[in-house]
């Protein structure tokens, strides 16, 4: 990507998740990046356009699951939970790095309604980004059930599903409650607990 057109991706980012979608204006962004109005327009006509390409750029090109997913076939289940884990710690990582003091322990959750209300068409590409996490989870607990690595007599759909669910379950809380720090930890107790239950 051009520097230029980066350098504002990712000042319009921290700008974005510090005020929200609403209350940023070009001008504002302009003056964040440092750059003459004719430099930001060149690349961007718009603040929704802006707002969409740095949503692709920083938000839904780091997640695993906005593309068809992949798992290494010689990894054990607990293996590929822990990478899954891991994959959930560095986005929030990805995303804290442009955070500044004053952003509202709610930015996440600001910004899922600033997706929803301003960028309506991603939901097409959270919907997909769902269905190929629940593909994720279906495969990696087939493969589990036969080596042998977890019990047999479970279902495997729903098992499946209850690891989805339950991420879903802990991300929604701690957006809703500002305590994206703690989502990493919890999740990995929650499915640290559950893996003991359904291991051989």
């Amino acid at each position: 990507m051009n520097t230029t057109k980066e350098y504002i991706i990712l000042t319009s980012f921290s700008l974005f998740l510090q005020k929200g979608y609403k209350e940023v204006t070009m001008s504002m962004l302009v003056k964040a990046a440092g750059l003459s109005k004719g430099a930001v327009y060149h690349y961007f006509q718009n603040k929704k356009q802006l707002f969409k390409e740095t949503l692709d750029k920083l938000f839904f090109s780091i997640s695993p699951f906005y593309h068809d997913p992949e798992e290494d076939s010689k990894q054990s289940f607990y293996d590929c939970m822990y990478q899954y884990i891991n994959n959930i710690k560095k986005i929030r990582e990805r995303v804290h790095q442009y955070m500044v003091s004053d952003t509202s322990k709610y930015f996440y959750y600001r910004l899922m309604l600033d997706v929803v209300n301003y960028a309506p068409d991603f939901r097409v590409k959270i919907e997909q980004a769902n269905k190929n996490e629940l593909i994720f989870w279906q495969k990696i607990v087939r493969k589990g059930v036969e080596r042998g690595e977890l019990k047999k007599d479970i279902d495997q759909d729903i098992l499946a599903r209850h690891f989805h669910w339950l991420q879903s379950g802990i991300a929604v809380n701690s957006i809703f409650y500002g305590e994206t720090d703690s989502l990493y930890k919890c999740l990995e107790k929650a499915f640290v607990q559950l893996y003991q239950m359904i291991k051989k």
